[in-house]
Protein backbone atom coordinates (compact mmCIF):
# COMPACT_ATOMS: atom_id res chain seq x y z
CA UNK A 1 0.00 0.00 0.00
CA UNK A 2 1.28 3.29 -1.30
CA UNK A 3 2.08 5.83 1.66
CA UNK A 4 -0.21 8.99 1.68
CA UNK A 5 1.40 12.22 0.69
CA UNK A 6 1.38 15.00 2.66
CA UNK A 7 0.49 17.88 1.41
CA UNK A 8 1.40 20.16 3.43
CA UNK A 9 4.91 18.77 3.99
CA UNK A 10 6.01 19.83 0.80
CA UNK A 11 8.88 22.46 0.56
CA UNK A 12 9.16 24.16 -2.37
CA UNK A 13 11.87 27.39 -1.46
CA UNK A 14 15.21 26.31 -0.17
CA UNK A 15 15.04 28.87 2.83
CA UNK A 16 12.47 26.68 4.50
CA UNK A 17 15.63 24.75 6.05
CA UNK A 18 17.45 27.51 7.35
CA UNK A 19 17.76 28.06 10.95
CA UNK A 20 17.16 31.61 10.64
CA UNK A 21 14.59 33.03 13.52
CA UNK A 22 13.38 35.87 11.19
CA UNK A 23 12.24 35.56 7.48
CA UNK A 24 10.36 38.28 6.63
CA UNK A 25 13.05 41.42 6.99
CA UNK A 26 14.59 42.80 3.93
CA UNK A 27 17.30 44.92 3.22
CA UNK A 28 16.95 48.67 3.11
CA UNK A 29 19.21 50.22 0.63
CA UNK A 30 20.38 53.25 0.88
CA UNK A 31 21.40 53.38 -2.63
CA UNK A 32 18.14 53.26 -3.70
CA UNK A 33 17.07 56.79 -5.01
CA UNK A 34 13.24 55.79 -3.82
CA UNK A 35 14.81 55.01 -0.04
CA UNK A 36 16.44 58.28 0.30
CA UNK A 37 13.39 59.77 -1.26
CA UNK A 38 11.20 58.07 1.42
CA UNK A 39 13.46 59.10 4.34
CA UNK A 40 14.14 62.43 3.28
CA UNK A 41 10.64 63.24 2.76
CA UNK A 42 9.52 61.95 5.95
CA UNK A 43 11.90 64.12 7.91
CA UNK A 44 11.28 67.11 6.21
CA UNK A 45 7.58 66.66 5.74
CA UNK A 46 7.34 65.70 9.37
CA UNK A 47 9.53 68.95 10.58
CA UNK A 48 6.80 71.31 8.19
CA UNK A 49 3.25 69.65 9.83
CA UNK A 50 5.09 69.59 13.10
CA UNK A 51 5.50 73.74 12.70
CA UNK A 52 2.34 73.96 10.94
CA UNK A 53 0.16 72.32 14.05
CA UNK A 54 1.81 73.79 16.34
CA UNK A 55 1.72 77.42 15.07
CA UNK A 56 -2.35 76.66 14.32
CA UNK A 57 -2.33 74.75 17.96
CA UNK A 58 -4.35 71.82 16.50
CA UNK A 59 -1.75 69.42 17.66
CA UNK A 60 -2.14 66.32 20.50
CA UNK A 61 0.20 68.42 23.14
CA UNK A 62 3.18 66.39 22.53
CA UNK A 63 5.94 67.53 19.98
CA UNK A 64 7.96 64.06 20.07
CA UNK A 65 4.90 61.94 19.96
CA UNK A 66 3.14 64.32 16.97
CA UNK A 67 6.42 64.10 15.11
CA UNK A 68 7.31 60.10 15.70
CA UNK A 69 3.94 59.47 14.60
CA UNK A 70 3.87 61.92 11.45
CA UNK A 71 7.23 60.16 10.21
CA UNK A 72 6.63 56.41 11.15
CA UNK A 73 2.39 57.25 9.07
CA UNK A 74 4.60 58.55 5.61
CA UNK A 75 7.68 55.82 6.18
CA UNK A 76 5.20 53.03 6.43
CA UNK A 77 2.93 53.66 3.81
CA UNK A 78 5.83 54.01 2.26
CA UNK A 79 6.82 50.27 2.65
CA UNK A 80 3.42 49.36 2.77
CA UNK A 81 3.51 50.54 -0.22
CA UNK A 82 6.35 48.64 -1.95
CA UNK A 83 4.34 45.35 -0.77
CA UNK A 84 1.13 45.67 -2.12
CA UNK A 85 2.71 46.99 -5.54
CA UNK A 86 6.17 45.23 -5.82
CA UNK A 87 6.27 45.38 -9.41
CA UNK A 88 9.52 46.97 -10.83
CA UNK A 89 9.54 50.39 -11.84
CA UNK A 90 6.32 51.51 -10.45
CA UNK A 91 8.28 52.52 -7.19
CA UNK A 92 6.54 56.27 -7.19
CA UNK A 93 3.50 54.61 -6.25
CA UNK A 94 4.52 53.82 -2.75
CA UNK A 95 6.24 57.15 -2.31
CA UNK A 96 2.47 59.02 -3.98
CA UNK A 97 0.66 57.28 -1.15
CA UNK A 98 3.13 58.47 1.57
CA UNK A 99 2.55 62.26 0.18
CA UNK A 100 -1.35 61.27 0.54
CA UNK A 101 -0.88 59.79 4.01
CA UNK A 102 0.51 63.27 4.80
CA UNK A 103 -2.18 65.66 3.32
CA UNK A 104 -5.06 62.78 5.28
CA UNK A 105 -2.77 63.48 8.21
CA UNK A 106 -2.50 67.29 8.37
CA UNK A 107 -6.38 67.42 8.37
CA UNK A 108 -7.20 64.11 10.11
CA UNK A 109 -4.45 63.80 12.74
CA UNK A 110 -2.27 61.49 14.35
CA UNK A 111 -2.31 58.75 16.92
CA UNK A 112 1.24 57.16 18.36
CA UNK A 113 -0.44 53.75 18.78
CA UNK A 114 -0.62 53.49 14.89
CA UNK A 115 3.30 52.43 15.46
CA UNK A 116 2.24 48.65 16.03
CA UNK A 117 -0.68 48.73 13.57
CA UNK A 118 1.07 49.74 10.79
CA UNK A 119 3.84 47.28 11.89
CA UNK A 120 1.29 44.67 12.08
CA UNK A 121 -0.02 45.33 8.68
CA UNK A 122 3.30 45.29 7.06
CA UNK A 123 4.45 41.99 8.14
CA UNK A 124 1.06 40.51 7.60
CA UNK A 125 1.55 41.65 3.96
CA UNK A 126 5.24 40.24 3.93
CA UNK A 127 3.70 36.88 5.09
CA UNK A 128 1.67 36.35 2.39
CA UNK A 129 3.64 37.76 -0.33
CA UNK A 130 7.03 36.79 0.40
CA UNK A 131 8.68 39.72 -0.63
CA UNK A 132 11.79 38.45 0.83
CA UNK A 133 12.06 35.24 -0.21
CA UNK A 134 10.95 33.41 2.88
CA UNK A 135 8.36 32.01 4.90
CA UNK A 136 7.48 33.62 8.31
CA UNK A 137 9.60 32.32 10.94
CA UNK A 138 9.62 32.56 14.63
CA UNK A 139 10.97 36.20 15.49
CA UNK A 140 8.24 37.10 12.62
CA UNK A 141 5.19 35.32 14.40
CA UNK A 142 5.99 37.39 17.55
CA UNK A 143 5.97 40.59 15.80
CA UNK A 144 2.76 39.96 14.47
CA UNK A 145 1.41 38.36 17.28
CA UNK A 146 2.81 40.50 19.63
CA UNK A 147 1.38 43.77 17.77
CA UNK A 148 -2.19 41.91 17.68
CA UNK A 149 -2.17 41.40 20.96
CA UNK A 150 -1.19 44.77 22.31
CA UNK A 151 -3.91 46.18 19.86
CA UNK A 152 -6.45 44.14 20.98
CA UNK A 153 -5.44 44.88 24.40
CA UNK A 154 -6.27 48.50 24.22
CA UNK A 155 -9.35 48.55 22.52
CA UNK A 156 -9.54 47.30 19.24
CA UNK A 157 -10.59 43.99 19.61
CA UNK A 158 -10.69 42.91 16.09
CA UNK A 159 -7.29 42.51 15.79
CA UNK A 160 -6.69 39.22 16.95
CA UNK A 161 -9.21 37.93 14.96
CA UNK A 162 -8.27 39.53 11.91
CA UNK A 163 -4.87 37.79 12.61
CA UNK A 164 -6.26 34.48 13.44
CA UNK A 165 -7.98 34.80 10.04
CA UNK A 166 -5.11 35.56 7.98
CA UNK A 167 -2.78 32.60 9.61
CA UNK A 168 -5.76 30.15 8.26
CA UNK A 169 -6.21 31.40 4.90
CA UNK A 170 -2.16 31.70 4.78
CA UNK A 171 -1.77 27.63 5.29
CA UNK A 172 -4.47 26.84 2.50
CA UNK A 173 -3.05 28.74 -0.25
CA UNK A 174 -0.24 28.14 -2.70
CA UNK A 175 3.13 27.38 -0.59
CA UNK A 176 1.07 27.80 2.39
CA UNK A 177 2.57 26.56 5.61
CA UNK A 178 1.07 24.20 7.52
CA UNK A 179 2.04 25.23 10.74
CA UNK A 180 0.21 28.57 10.32
CA UNK A 181 -2.65 26.55 11.91
CA UNK A 182 -1.17 26.32 15.71
CA UNK A 183 -0.62 30.32 15.23
CA UNK A 184 -4.03 31.03 14.09
CA UNK A 185 -4.94 29.09 17.23
CA UNK A 186 -2.89 31.15 19.53
CA UNK A 187 -4.22 34.51 17.40
CA UNK A 188 -7.75 33.40 18.59
CA UNK A 189 -6.74 32.76 22.07
CA UNK A 190 -5.69 35.53 22.68
CA UNK A 191 -9.53 37.18 22.25
CA UNK A 192 -10.11 35.39 25.73
CA UNK A 193 -7.87 37.65 26.89
CA UNK A 194 -7.76 41.22 25.32
CA UNK A 195 -12.26 40.86 25.22
CA UNK A 196 -14.38 42.81 23.24
CA UNK A 197 -15.25 46.66 24.47
CA UNK A 198 -18.87 46.68 24.73
CA UNK A 199 -18.78 50.58 23.82
CA UNK A 200 -20.12 51.38 19.93
CA UNK A 201 -17.15 52.58 18.00
CA UNK A 202 -18.25 56.13 16.29
CA UNK A 203 -17.49 56.19 12.67
CA UNK A 204 -17.24 59.36 10.70
CA UNK A 205 -19.09 59.23 7.17
CA UNK A 206 -15.89 61.24 6.24
CA UNK A 207 -13.57 57.84 6.56
CA UNK A 208 -16.38 55.82 4.77
CA UNK A 209 -16.08 58.30 1.87
CA UNK A 210 -12.03 57.66 2.20
CA UNK A 211 -11.95 54.07 2.66
CA UNK A 212 -14.99 53.61 -0.49
CA UNK A 213 -12.09 55.58 -2.84
CA UNK A 214 -9.42 53.71 -1.88
CA UNK A 215 -11.10 50.31 -2.87
CA UNK A 216 -12.14 51.39 -6.29
CA UNK A 217 -8.67 52.63 -7.01
CA UNK A 218 -6.65 50.20 -5.71
CA UNK A 219 -8.75 47.59 -6.83
CA UNK A 220 -7.04 47.26 -10.40
CA UNK A 221 -3.47 46.31 -8.24
CA UNK A 222 -5.14 42.58 -7.92
CA UNK A 223 -5.86 42.16 -11.42
CA UNK A 224 -2.47 43.33 -12.42
CA UNK A 225 -0.99 41.56 -10.01
CA UNK A 226 -1.77 38.52 -12.25
CA UNK A 227 1.24 39.56 -14.70
CA UNK A 228 3.25 40.56 -12.47
CA UNK A 229 6.87 40.68 -12.89
CA UNK A 230 8.42 41.37 -9.22
CA UNK A 231 11.05 38.80 -7.70
CA UNK A 232 12.00 38.49 -4.10
CA UNK A 233 14.91 39.29 -2.47
CA UNK A 234 16.90 36.69 -1.28
CA UNK A 235 17.10 34.17 -4.52
CA UNK A 236 15.80 36.41 -7.23
CA UNK A 237 12.46 34.32 -7.98
CA UNK A 238 9.09 35.81 -9.29
CA UNK A 239 6.58 36.11 -6.84
CA UNK A 240 3.77 33.50 -6.29
CA UNK A 241 1.09 35.75 -8.19
CA UNK A 242 -1.88 34.33 -5.90
CA UNK A 243 0.29 35.37 -2.79
CA UNK A 244 0.76 38.73 -3.83
CA UNK A 245 -3.41 38.80 -4.99
CA UNK A 246 -3.80 37.52 -1.55
CA UNK A 247 -1.76 40.17 0.17
CA UNK A 248 -3.53 42.80 -1.80
CA UNK A 249 -6.93 41.35 -0.64
CA UNK A 250 -6.46 40.97 3.43
CA UNK A 251 -4.22 44.65 3.04
CA UNK A 252 -7.59 45.86 1.48
CA UNK A 253 -10.07 43.83 3.99
CA UNK A 254 -8.21 44.05 7.13
CA UNK A 255 -8.15 48.12 6.49
CA UNK A 256 -12.11 48.59 5.90
CA UNK A 257 -13.06 45.98 8.72
CA UNK A 258 -10.50 47.50 11.04
CA UNK A 259 -11.57 50.87 10.83
CA UNK A 260 -15.49 50.08 10.53
CA UNK A 261 -15.32 47.85 14.06
CA UNK A 262 -12.75 50.47 15.60
CA UNK A 263 -14.44 53.49 14.61
CA UNK A 264 -12.77 56.91 14.13
CA UNK A 265 -9.63 56.22 16.03
CA UNK A 266 -8.79 53.33 14.01
CA UNK A 267 -9.70 55.39 11.34
CA UNK A 268 -6.59 57.69 11.90
CA UNK A 269 -4.18 54.74 12.74
CA UNK A 270 -4.70 53.34 9.42
CA UNK A 271 -4.68 56.66 6.84
CA UNK A 272 -1.24 55.30 6.18
CA UNK A 273 -3.16 52.36 4.77
CA UNK A 274 -5.73 54.43 2.93
CA UNK A 275 -3.36 57.30 1.64
CA UNK A 276 -1.15 54.01 0.20
CA UNK A 277 -4.28 52.23 -1.52
CA UNK A 278 -5.24 55.71 -2.76
CA UNK A 279 -1.69 56.69 -4.06
CA UNK A 280 -0.63 53.23 -5.54
CA UNK A 281 -4.02 52.72 -7.36
CA UNK A 282 -3.73 56.35 -9.19
CA UNK A 283 -0.07 55.84 -10.08
CA UNK A 284 -1.01 52.56 -11.41
CA UNK A 285 -4.02 54.42 -13.41
CA UNK A 286 -1.54 56.60 -14.38
CA UNK A 287 1.44 53.94 -15.47
CA UNK A 288 -1.23 52.28 -17.61
CA UNK A 289 -2.09 55.43 -19.65
CA UNK A 290 1.29 56.05 -20.29
CA UNK A 291 2.15 52.72 -21.30
CA UNK A 292 -0.95 52.86 -23.39
CA UNK A 293 -0.28 56.06 -25.44
CA UNK A 294 4.07 54.73 -25.62
CA UNK A 295 2.19 51.63 -27.63
CA UNK A 296 0.04 53.70 -29.41
CA UNK A 297 3.03 56.09 -30.42
CA UNK A 298 4.94 53.08 -31.86
CA UNK A 299 2.07 51.60 -34.29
Amino acid sequence: MAKRENKFAKTVRKEDVSNENFGLGRPFDFDDKFNRVAIMGALVATIILLIFRQVTGSGTGSVMLDGVSYAAGFFFAYLIGREVDPEPGREWGALLGAFVTLGLETFMGVNINGVVGLLWMLFVCRMFNRTSGSRHRIGDNVIILGSAFWMGHIGYWLFPVVTGICYVLESQIKEGYFRSLYLAGIAFAMCVVTGRGTEVPVLSSTYLYMMGIAFILFLPQLTMAAYSTARDDRHNQYLVRTRLQCAQAVFLLATGLLIYFGGNTAGIIFLPCIGTAIGTGLFLLLYLVKKKQEEEGKQ
